[in-house]
């Protein structure tokens, strides 16, 4: 179970890298009269702003006021060279309102550091933070990793550890914890990684997923619920074709044993998973989800779901009797107030292949192109909110129903609608 996110600060919870650069710039021309690339400074980073000086300063001499004219060129130059984003905030909100806590870990001063959590109004979102004035081996050794698990009494499983350098995928490797690379912001250190991180996270909010899953879903706990999901499908389609009465009383024995499996995997009532798991007949296959998918001027429509607080594209189960193009439509209607007509197929995916979170259903997503043709924004009983996003502003989605991956893969079909569609 994930309890905690650690993050990278520059580049990753902010975007202070320009700002860094141009304070180094600025101090190494005027105290050592040379002028240097964006490459040649970053090559120096790994110490804090007083080693790297140190280490790289020619005139000796004038350390202790090349380090202070760092400072002051930091703080005053900050409010226009340095930034957070509306998504990262975002995601910070999204992960207090979860309950997890939040860890920094930066090879920046303490000093510096204080300065952009305070003009950039993080404060209250950080529950402990390591910088480099308080190790002894900076990234990518783990020490830094290893004293917030110290802190904040956390075992390395209970943790996601997200940065956008070389050094800090190799710390977080080298940790044994699970590690992701931030790709958000314009200026990175690392774009082309040696040590290979287990993701890339091109927009904050598909960390959410990587929490949703990784939450109550770790590759052994999706083994055992496939492993259910399968002997109930067996159980099923025996019971539908056998004749032989000992064969019959076989498959209602693995039938009633999937269902206690079932719940002792979920900690529901064994009605409850037998109404929900374990009542169908004929038969068993996937059952299908199909979700109408509507962009207007660049931004895709979204619903708020009331059974969680969250947004998704309107859809939901095919119905029988009715195409996937027109459940579609139906969908769009009933959840958005708008009408729509279906123009294309953009995507068929697996959900298991995906950061849902576990569920005890086998089922095909089926991603509907539509365009809208009349009606006015209005919720409908399922859901409260009706809204246009764009893809760097997505708001706290519902997992369950979609993943933030799985929009920006439908952005990138509003970007190129010449591709063909998806499909696992």
């Amino acid at each position: 179970m994930i309890r905690t996110v650690l993050f990278d600060f520059d580049g990753t919870l902010a975007d202070t890298l320009p700002l860094s650069l141009h304070a180094f710039r600025l101090v190494f021309q005027t105290y050592d009269k040379r002028s240097l690339t964006d490459h040649d400074i970053m090559s120096m980073f790994g110490p804090t702003e007083e080693g790297i000086l140190t280490a790289n300063l020619r005139h000796k001499g004038f350390l202790p006021q090349a380090i202070e004219a760092y400072y002051e060129h930091y703080r005053r130059w900050h409010p226009s060279r340095a930034h957070s984003s509306g998504p990262v905030m975002n995601l910070l909100r999204e992960l207090k309102a979860r309950g997890l806590s939040i860890g920094v870990l930066t090879g920046k001063s303490r000093r510096s550091y204080d300065i952009s959590v305070r003009q950039l109004g993080l404060a209250s979102y950080i529950d402990a933070s390591v910088t480099g004035d308080d190790v002894q081996q900076p990234k990518p050794h783990p020490e830094g990793i290893y004293q917030l698990l110290q802190t904040m009494g956390l075992a390395p499983n209970e943790i996601v550890w997200v940065g956008d350098s070389e050094a800090d995928i190799a710390a977080g490797r080298r940790a044994g914890v699970l590690t992701f690379a931030a790709q958000w912001f314009d200026t990175v250190q690392t774009r082309q990684f040696e040590t290979q991180p287990n993701g890339m996270l091109r927009q904050p909010l598909e960390l959410l997923d990587v929490i949703s899953s990784q939450g109550a879903d770790s590759s052994a706990d999706r083994r055992w619920l496939d492993w259910t999901m399968r002997i109930q499908a067996i159980a099923q389609t025996g019971l539908a074709y056998g004749t032989d009465i000992f064969d019959r009383e076989r498959y209602e024995e693995l039938r009633d044993i999937s269902v206690a499996m079932m719940t002792e995997q979920t900690g529901a009532e064994k009605p409850v998973v037998e109404l929900a798991f374990a009542r169908d007949s004929g038969y068993a296959t996937p059952k299908v989800d199909i979700r109408g998918v509507v962009f207007q001027h660049n931004r895709i429509l979204l619903v708020k779901e009331k059974s969680d607080g969250c947004w998704a594209l309107p859809g939901g189960w095919a119905d029988v009797g009715l195409s996937p193009a027109e459940v579609a439509v139906k969908e769009i209607k009933e959840e958005s107030g708008y009408d729509a007509e279906a123009v294309g197929l953009l995507a068929v995916l697996d959900k298991r292949l995906h950061r849902h979170p576990p569920e005890p259903h086998h089922v095909y997503k089926i991603f509907i192109q539509c365009r809208l043709s009349g009606g006015t924004a209005s919720s409908g009983i399922e859901t409260e909110d009706v809204r246009f996003f764009p893809e760097d502003d997505l708001p706290a989605l519902s997992v369950q129903r979609n993943t933030a991956a799985q929009l920006h893969m439908l952005f990138q079909y509003n970007r190129r609608p010449e591709q063909p569609a998806l499909f696992d």
